[in-house]
């Protein structure tokens, strides 16, 4: 056994853990949630407007410097993204101050070019921070995700110009400098909308700070169309409801730059994964999709027209059947990709898939993860006797053994050439000795009949280990079961070996032979 797998962990100190503090980004989390409950408890308790002003441009600030500690805590990657995304909420944060101080002077601030000038600054920061993290994360243009953008784009930017944008350019009691103010804001929110669905839908890492950082451009968004709604119909009041939004937004966003996955956000993966078309993602494609029916759904009420209607239903209708002819293509597709043509077991990219999910399960529930890899021993002389297709109708039989010897939870799969692979979840050492040898009995109990009539006695070669104890990762894991493997077929073929090789022709920590 590996010595380091064995030492026990070091004892904490008497009255660390009562002194042990809770991490920077819970501290904000419960420190921003504080200061928003503030600021909607000082109205109540008769404090004034100034009062509620400071403690909201506190908790705008706040995720500014928040990202600005993270930063100097964990030491990103993509720093120079971070710190864009600081300075454009520092931008925001300067135009909440002056629309403030303004207000206090008893001046109009809804139109006022200071505040609307830093407003509007920062969303070229914001933008151009989203870029640096899409271009980070993903290699090439990865045109699938630019497509999938767009399309959800292009259902907004309809939303927008039937609701808020067409009815403000339209208004007759506005001034121009008024409808520029009120149209340009979202226009720049579409903007910035294209730019973090590239993001969301482009590869890299998805850790805690991933989601809250699109919490945070999700709420802000939210608000600001409610911002835009409010001011169509009557004046904004600070403090109504649309600031909670605002302040949530804010909150996320400084757990964000705390939380220790912020270091990871600009990492590109290590292998390029094509655009997997999950339910999620039809189902959100589709939603887009069917934008502009319900719009005409709208219209329809509003004007009374029947053939906006019809047209609207056959659309959505269409639409519809569309989606579900993809996602009957795209299942087949999958089926195929995840499944070996010859012996009807999972590929070896979705074992390696399924191996990731479940050793971070193993690891949340604190349970071992077991792998076993099973080798078809003189396999080539059975391709050189009786030919490849013969040596397909041995793969086939042996597989169908293997995976009836299998629990309902574990994995089949073909590993390579003549080399099947098991993944066994919630498993013991002791558990996988037995499935190992019952899977080696099962396929030596009888011989294989290929070409109808021709009888081949066929063996396996069982190398396995668990995780833990015999790995500490998935890597460790594959290696310690491949080492197993070959020491199980250098031993004498037909045998099983269980755990970390220790020297020799192959010691293990279980070792079995059939009997003779």
């Amino acid at each position: 056994m590996n010595p380091s797998l064995t030492t026990p962990a070091p004892v904490p100190a008497r009255g660390s853990a009562r002194r042990r503090r809770p991490p920077a980004w819970i501290s904000w989390l419960l420190i921003g949630s504080a200061l928003s409950g503030l600021h909607y408890a000082l109205p109540v308790l008769g404090a004034s407007d100034v009062s509620q002003a400071v403690v909201y441009c506190l908790v705008s600030a706040g995720g500014g410097i928040a990202i600005a500690i993270g930063i100097r805590l964990w030491r990103p990657q993509a720093a120079s993204a971070w710190w864009l995304f600081a300075a454009s909420q520092a931008m925001f944060t300067g135009g909440d101050i002056s629309y403030y101080t303004l207000t206090v002077l008893g001046e109009e601030a809804d139109y006022s070019l200071l505040p609307n000038i830093l407003y509007l600054l920062q969303y070229p920061l914001l933008g151009l921070a989203l870029m640096v993290f899409s271009r980070r994360r993903t290699a090439g243009r990865d045109i699938p995700a630019v497509i999938d953008a767009a399309i959800i784009t292009v259902s907004a930017t309809l939303l927008y110009w039937m609701f808020l944008i067409g009815p403000m350019v339209s208004a007759a009691d506005m001034l121009p400098m008024e409808r520029l103010a009120t149209v340009v804001f979202p226009v720049m929110d579409l903007l910035v909308l294209t730019v973090a669905l590239r993001l969301m839908f482009g590869g890299g890492s998805r850790g805690c700070s991933y989601y809250l950082l699109l919490g945070f451009l999700w709420l802000v968004l939210l608000a600001d169309s409610f911002y835009g709604m409010q001011t169509l119909i009557s004046d904004y009041i600070p403090g109504s409801w649309v600031d909670m939004i605002w302040l949530a937004g804010y909150i996320s966003l400084g757990a964000a730059g705390l939380h220790p996955s912020m270091a990871r956000l600009g990492e590109r993966p290590h292998e390029h994964r094509p655009v997997d078309a999950t339910g999620y993602r039809l189902a959100l494609l589709a939603s887009a999709t069917l934008v502009a029916p319900m719009v005409l759904v709208v219209q329809y009420f509003q004007r009374g027209d029947l053939n906006l209607l019809v047209v609207a239903c056959a659309s959505a209708i269409l639409f519809l059947l569309v989606v579900a002819r993809m996602a009957g293509l795209l299942a087949a597709q999958r089926r195929l990709a995840s499944t070996d043509v010859v012996t009807g077991l999972s590929t070896r990219r979705s074992l390696q898939e399924r191996m990731a999910r479940e050793s971070s399960r193993a690891g949340r529930r604190g349970t071992a993860l077991g792998l076993l890899l099973v080798d078809v021993d003189h396999f080539k002389r059975v391709n050189d006797t009786y030919g490849h297709p013969a040596g397909d109708e041995v793969l086939a039989e042996t597989a169908r053994r293997i995976r009836a010897s299998c629990r309902a939870q574990d994995l089949p799969a073909r590993f390579g050439g003549e080399e099947f692979a098991v993944l066994v979840p919630q498993s013991t050492p002791e558990g996988l000795v037995r499935l190992a040898e019952r899977i080696r009995a099962a396929v030596a109990a009888e011989p294989v009949t290929v070409d109808g009539s021709v009888h081949v006695s066929v063996t396996v070669s069982v190398g396995g280990a668990a995780m833990p104890p015999h790995a500490r990762t998935v890597e460790d894991l594959v290696q310690t079961a491949d080492g197993a493997l070959y020491a199980a077929k250098h031993s004498g073929r037909n045998r099983v070996l269980i755990g970390q090789v220790t020297g020799g022709t192959g010691a293990a920590d279980r070792r079995f032979h059939p009997a003779a």
